[in-house]
């Protein structure tokens, strides 16, 4: 005999989607299963979302799921379970995104996403990197990532090409958005303190709380190390402060400022013969002429945000920012830059008839004023004047998007993005010629997707988008010719293919892509003169290049459990990025039918985490390049594959404190992670660190 025991109006909700009211049956002594089964709608607005909170993150991954293309956001708890230093710790699961520092824990990287920035020796270009959806790169598109502290991260948005086009998504790479912590995320006292090989340790103080209508975020973190290698020592000091307040039910604002002294020694990349004799060695020319980078950067923006009516909503957010910096290399490149710009944004949500409907539109201002002036290196120091100029760039961006609800399962993706961008130089260093030009672009950028989604909550998407990127002010100012050198804007077409869903513990995203480009923008290292013991970068366009893809991104929890404490048990979980490219030259005076060198053509990263009720966990992990690549655009340089091991076990204590340790490339293998393209002087090797351990703690309270 059994009896029924009736569960009536049980409600399900996921971010995305409409909810759910769900009866079972459970006969006793038996295990029942329940699907449900939920129905994916567009986001609507009621009143405004307080900037910083929970439900701004659940409304961004709200977000996220309504676009038509390959996007991903690494959570807090992701990110925290990673070393933290640079950019490749907390986005190495992300398929398609390639991230390789240059000077081992440093920030400095080698980063591209299907292609992007692949010939760009230094610094990134072809991504759009935003805080709090403000940009952090000049106006120009030039960025760096030395000031970006990822202990204030609350989470990371990564948008990949065309799919980035309400954060600007005029690059081929897309656009990365680091979502910071604020008082409605962050405890009121915690601690940070993490040491390792080669002179490098991370702390950090912070606090953050709210109090009624106001909250307020405040930390100070420094980074510093010694180096692998001789002559890459580094320091880091962050200071970012957080200020909120909601006047109204309708109107939010909240205030940020961060701050960064950035100190660091350049070693320089390596010849094939001093890479393979001693990869802890610097460029010799580096050492004796100082070769670094010293600057200040402050970054001020606002954001405001007020609800216009149920549907309506209007987000205001200008930022600032200054950056002093002194860099010595061939040359001491000394320059002042200020950049202005705004974000506005309207979003309407009111349906079109019977039909959900959002629709936003935007307006992107930019404006940077770079002071630029060049001396001759006298071990490290400023000899005579061989530069002054006063460079700027402008732009004034529009874009529109629209998500339209076609039937409850699928959703059109309709959008543009217009541009008009100035570059233009003042010169006032006359006795080599008058070195003034200016020039001007006019790029639009349409982009058209659908989304459909199962029963099971599962998507399929496709889409189509142009991206447009204007050269860079130091593209333009090639320092082996005078003036501007002769180059066009680089133009693509994106089109993707995908799919991604979660059902009994297994989650997947995958996608196609295909980008077609044309005056692609290549960096070529030159030797100013023959033997010059180093070289300098010049540019070209390259008429018509491929890149195309296959990116998936996969994780598991595994069933069954063995120790349970409470409501918690143990489980083993499993994930794995893997991304499988090919960029060629398709149609080039010199190099027709090869590779663009600079990344493999295939990138594999599984991490098995086993984690116990008692809050003790153990995750080993691997990165594999299973073949070689092409460094030089006649594909006869090679840099060797490699797999690099590592493992991380953590321990939650009961008392506010977690304990940390870490190692990584534990075979000690010699391997150059990160590599310098086409470089005139054989110089193709960034060595990555040896063996290397960490250990640390976080104490919050």
């Amino acid at each position: 005999m059994w009896t029924e025991f009736p569960v009536a109006h049980t409600s399900f909700r996921r971010s995305g989607y409409t909810d759910a009211l769900s009866s079972i049956f459970v006969a006793s002594d038996t295990v029942a299963q329940l699907d449900v089964v939920l129905s994916e709608k567009v986001a609507t607005l009621t009143k405004v979302t307080v900037i910083g909170t929970k439900s701004d993150l659940a409304e961004t991954r709200e977000r996220l799921n309504q676009i038509p293309g390959a996007v991903a956001m690494v959570d807090g708890a992701q990110i925290r379970a990673t070393r933290q230093a640079n950019l490749k710790d907390v986005l190495q699961f992300v398929p398609g995104v390639y991230i390789q520092p240059r000077f081992g824990a440093a920030d400095e990287s080698q980063i591209s996403i299907r292609g992007s920035g692949l010939r760009d020796n230094f610094h990134a270009r072809g991504v759009n990197l935003l805080v709090n959806g403000m940009p952090y790169r000049n106006a120009d598109g030039f960025t760096d990532f030395e000031s970006l502290e990822l202990l204030t991260t609350e989470a990371i948005e990564v948008y990949k090409g065309g799919n980035a086009l309400r954060y600007g998504g005029s690059t081929l790479g897309g656009a990365i958005n680091l979502d910071t912590k604020t008082g409605y995320s962050a405890s009121p006292v915690s601690l940070f303190a993490q040491g390792g090989s080669f002179g490098f340790y991370k702390t950090q103080v912070e606090s953050g709380d709210s109090r009624g209508n106001a909250d307020y975020y405040a930390s100070y973190a420094r980074t510093s190390m010694d180096g692998y290698r001789q002559w890459s020592a580094q320091q880091r000091d962050r200071v970012n402060l957080h200020g909120g307040y909601q006047f109204s039910s309708n109107t939010d604002a909240r205030v940020f400022y961060f701050f960064a002294h950035v100190k660091e020694e350049l070693p320089g990349a390596l010849t094939r013969a001093q890479f393979e004799s001693d990869p802890r060695a610097a460029d010799a020319g580096n050492v004796t002429d100082r070769w670094g980078r010293d600057y200040d950067l402050h970054h001020v923006g606002l954001q405001l945000r007020t609800q216009l009516s149920p549907s309506q909503r209007l987000e205001i957010s200008p930022y600032m920012q200054y950056r002093d910096i002194d860099h010595p290399i061939f040359e001491v490149i000394s320059q002042i830059s200020h950049d202005y710009g705004a974000e506005v944004r309207y979003e309407n949500t009111a349906g079109l008839g019977a039909l959900a409907n959002r629709l936003t539109i935007g307006v992107q201002p930019a404006y940077e004023s770079l002071l630029n002036h060049q001396y001759v290196n006298n071990a490290g120091k400023h000899g005579a004047l061989t530069k002054n100029q006063h460079d700027r760039a402008k732009s004034l961006a529009l874009y529109l998007e629209d998500v339209l609800s076609v039937t409850p399962r699928l959703s059109a993706v309709l959008g543009a993005r217009a541009e008009r961008a100035t570059r233009e130089t003042k010169d006032f260093f006359l006795s080599n010629g008058d070195q003034s030009d200016k020039r001007v672009y006019n790029p639009v950028s349409p982009k058209v997707g659908l989304l459909y989604a199962f029963d099971s909550g599962a998507q399929l998407f496709a889409n189509a988008s142009r991206s447009y990127e204007p050269p860079l002010l130091l593209e333009l100012n090639s320092l082996t010719v005078p003036g501007y050198i002769q180059l066009d804007g680089q133009s693509a077409w994106q089109y993707e293919l995908g799919a991604r869903g979660r059902k009994v513990g297994l989650g997947w995203d995958i996608s196609a892509y295909d980008v077609e480009l044309k005056n692609e923008i290549l960096n070529i290292n030159v030797q100013p003169f023959p033997g010059a013991p180093f070289t300098v970068p010049t540019y070209r366009n390259a008429p018509k290049t491929r890149h195309s893809g296959l990116e998936v991104g996969l994780s598991y929890q595994l069933p069954g459990a063995v120790f349970v404490r409470g409501d918690v048990a143990d489980h083993v979980s499993v994930r794995t990025s893997y991304t499988l490219a090919r960029y060629t030259y398709v149609e080039d005076p010199t190099y027709k039918g090869n590779d663009i060198p600079g990344a493999p053509k295939q990138v594999m990263a599984t991490e098995i985490k086993y984690t116990h009720p008692s809050g003790f966990s153990l995750a080993p992990s691997v990165e594999w390049i299973p073949r070689s690549y092409f460094l030089d655009s006649p594909n006869t340089v090679t840099n060797d594959g490699w797999t690099n091991i590592s493992l991380r076990a953590e321990l939650a204590t009961s008392y506010g404190v977690n304990l940390f340790a870490a190692g990584q490339n534990l075979g000690n293998r010699r391997f150059s992670q990160s590599v310098q393209v086409d470089n005139a002087a054989g110089q193709w090797f960034e060595p990555a660190d040896g063996r290397a351990f960490y250990a640390g703690l976080r104490w919050t309270h």
